[in-house]
């Protein structure tokens, strides 16, 4: 059924991009879900600006009210939904990856931004608020500070299983090379609704070249990650930290 545009009081309005307020414990922190359960829900079906916080309220079967007391505007709906992603896609990068598919720091990269893709492409709502160009101002500030905390774990990650040269300011540079993939995949959105295998590999082209100023095409490869490979088992490259101690599943799978 097709969904009317909900008017948002003028009171909302001036508080546009107004941060929404996350529970922390009992009905508060289901009701939280729920929303953001029927923001996404809603997403897959409309285009943003055709959402309204009556019509995520319907949807999840909440009084209209407490939507407000979550999200004082839609925009705070979308940055809960972003936050939501940030914490999903660093869950899809513990996953463990196969030592032998590593041999170079492209591979690495390549996993890395495939895994990424695919998570994107398979949630049309994170699409929309991260590349589409909706979402407001602060949903785009937390895919940022998602993209800091990538850039600045990257070198520590390549330098657990390859032998890094010394890079002046490497926050910054793999920065830079997250921000070209990433500008890459937005005009893909933009024109597919989707990023596309060769938006995918457009990206990594240029990303690979920028990372290349500053990284030798061939790195030597550390034990951790020889014996890794040798054994058929798995390594664990979190972006945010991880037990750096832990050993690769030597039994594999």
């Amino acid at each position: 059924m097709a969904s009317t545009k909900a008017t948002e009081k003028p009171a909302t309005a001036r508080k546009r991009g107004a941060s929404p307020r996350a529970p922390s414990r009992g009905r508060g922190v289901r009701r939280y879900a729920a929303l953001l359960d029927a923001t996404a829900e809603l997403l897959r079906e409309e285009a943003p600006d055709a959402i309204g916080l009556y019509q995520i309220a319907e949807r999840a079967d909440v009084p209209p009210a407490s939507v407000y007391h979550f999200f004082p505007t839609k925009e705070a709906a979308y940055v809960a939904l972003a936050s939501r992603c940030s914490e999903e896609l660093l869950d899809v990068h513990r996953t463990p990856i196969e030592a032998r598919l590593i041999e170079t720091w492209q591979d690495l990269y390549r996993i890395d931004a495939r895994r990424a893709m695919e998570f994107y492409n398979s949630n049309p709502p994170y699409l929309k608020i991260i590349y589409g160009g909706y979402g407001g101002v602060d949903a785009h500030n937390v895919d940022k500070v998602l993209a800091l905390s990538f850039s600045t774990s990257s070198y520590d990650r390549l330098n657990r299983i390859f032998h890094m040269p010394v890079i002046r300011e490497p926050e910054k540079k793999f920065e830079i090379r997250l921000g070209i993939l990433d500008s890459v995949w937005q005009i893909s959105v933009r024109r597919h609704g989707t990023i596309t295998e060769e938006y995918f590999e457009e990206s990594t082209k240029a990303a690979i070249a920028y990372a290349r100023l500053y990284i030798p095409d061939h790195l030597e490869p550390r034990e951790f990650l020889l014996d890794a490979a040798r054994n058929g088992g798995t390594i664990e490259l979190p972006y945010d930290g991880g037990d750096e101690d832990a050993s690769p599943d030597d039994e594999g799978d």
